[in-house]
């Protein structure tokens, strides 16, 4: 018995080892195109990668951006395969300073590394809108292109890892969407990859169902990510008089901040943080927010990149890596924000939800509530809440060929006070579906058709307008 329990530990190494170099060996084999690159979104691996690594971007996606379990626990490690990465990279760091070096610390300087490539990728999203809504000029419109992004992500040796993204919009223009740096295991006394720091501008993935970085197949963003107060457009119809709030801080955005996060006992991944809390570059309150999350899986590839005895890979044809699990997952944020007559808005928000994954299946639902105290700077202070429920179903017909569905509901409720002061109109209930279809043209071109349907719009049943509906096209080609 104590023989077996000794064993266990390097069988689950022997399996994570075996699992991670069958995938790239399939995958490259599979693929035709196997170094032609890997398609991303923020801090998902990204082309860089592929070439690194000389594989293809079934490795670590699904549908890119949407990581498969294998991508997830490569972007947890802070950008490197969980077993064995140095011997299956392919394409060797440059070394600065000779490996001794580290005998001789703190007499001598630790050595790291640069990347033996250049570690930039480009990625061109362009999409095609067909619409219903009657506040635009157009029914349909080219967006060519939409956005254009300039990534780039590697280690640097000893732990230290890096990953920056900028990015060019229609409505933007340029900006630097992330810029970090992970610390991995910076404290050699704790266990392994229990406590990493990350440090810099960076999005905080509050919920990874649906998230545009790392589950999203589709276009579209889930509506709770996407909702700030100032949403909310209150309005009295007696004297002409609207309310607004300043506080346009979404949660979806990225931000300063330095994280602290982890993985217990290989299933069990946690992370909590300070953040600017602001939707500029230097604070305006000189308060942090803060949040939390925690993470848990069931059955399948473990947060840390490793099988159970006995657990082996789950492989599709043509390279695709699915998994057999379930992960549930609870969030909380809690901010101020500066708004009206010098007030603070303090805000949170709390969110719950659970995804099961099944080969080619991959089902969740989630549900997220918040509250703003004082959103509209009014004394005494009124309040304003809301709260979203989302579903998503996603299979794959083909490893090429993903059909996604999903549906959602948004619901915002104000103070009575504020609507007995005569401020009836304006709310913010949605409803929506959104049927989908992505094909993987090249692993790193895909296409994407979906349909955004509500079947409740607020604001339009307020304005008399019919429901703002549209159909996406996109074309997606990261190298």
């Amino acid at each position: 018995m104590i023989e077996a329990e000794m064993q266990a530990p390097m069988v689950r190494r022997i399996q994570a080892r075996s699992a991670v170099c069958f995938v790239l060996i399939f995958g490259c084999f599979s693929a035709n195109e196997a170094v032609a690159g890997t398609g991303s979104d923020i801090s998902s691996p990204i082309p860089v990668f592929a070439r690194k690594y000389r594989t293809s971007c079934s490795t670590c996606h699904a549908a890119a951006p949407k990581l498969n379990v294998l991508g997830e626990a490569f972007r947890l490690n802070g950008y490197r395969f969980p077993e064995n990465d140095a011997l299956l990279r392919k394409e060797e760091p440059v070394p600065l300073g000779a490996e001794p070096w580290k005998e001789l610390w703190p007499r001598a300087i630790w050595p790291g590394e640069l990347p033996g490539i250049p570690p930039l990728s480009l990625r061109v999203v362009a999409d095609v809108q067909v619409t219903q809504d009657e506040s635009v000029d157009y029914t349909w419109t080219y967006l060519f292109p939409n956005e254009v992004y300039v990534l780039s992500g590697g280690t640097l040796g000893g732990g230290i890892g890096f990953f920056v993204e900028a990015e060019w919009t229609q409505d933007e223009g340029i900006e630097v969407i992330q810029a970090k740096i992970p610390f991995q295991d910076p404290l050699s006394f704790l266990p392994d990859r229990s406590l990493n720091i990350w440090v810099g501008k960076q999005t905080f993935y509050l919920f990874t169902l649906g998230d545009r970085q790392i589950d999203r197949a589709g276009r579209q963003r889930l509506l709770w990510s996407e909702f700030a107060i100032s949403d909310v457009l209150l309005l009295n119809p007696t004297t002409g008089d609207s309310l607004r709030s300043l506080n346009d801080l979404e949660l979806r955005f990225s931000q300063a901040g330095i994280e602290f996060n982890g993985i217990l006992s290989r299933r069990a991944y946690y992370a909590v943080g300070l953040t600017q809390g602001t939707t500029g570059f230097t604070d305006d309150n000189n308060r942090k927010d803060f949040y939390y999350k925690v993470r848990y899986k069931i059955g399948g590839l473990a947060l840390d990149g490793t099988y159970d005895p006995g657990g082996t890979p789950v492989l599709g044809t043509g390279g695709q890596l699915f998994d057999r699990g379930f992960i549930i997952e609870q969030f909380g944020y809690f901010g101020t924000f500066p708004v009206a007559n010098g007030f603070q808005d303090e805000h949170h928000t709390l969110g719950l939800a659970g995804r099961w994954l099944y080969g080619p299946l991959d089902l969740g639902a989630g549900y997220a509530w918040g509250k703003n105290e004082n959103p509209w700077g009014l004394s005494p202070q009124q309040e304003a809440t809301h709260w979203s429920a989302f579903v998503k179903a996603e299979y794959f017909a083909f490893p090429w060929l993903l059909g996604s569905l999903k549906f959602e509901v948004l619901e915002t409720s104000v103070a009575q006070e504020v609507r007995e002061a005569g401020f009836t109109g304006g709310s913010r209930d949605l409803t929506r579906v959104l049927p989908g279809v992505v094909a993987l043209i090249r692993q790193n071109i895909r296409g994407v058709i979906e349909a955004e349907i509500y079947t409740h719009h607020s604001p339009s049943i307020e304005s008399g307008m019919e429901n703002p509906n549209n159909l996406w096209l996109r074309l997606d080609v990261a190298f």
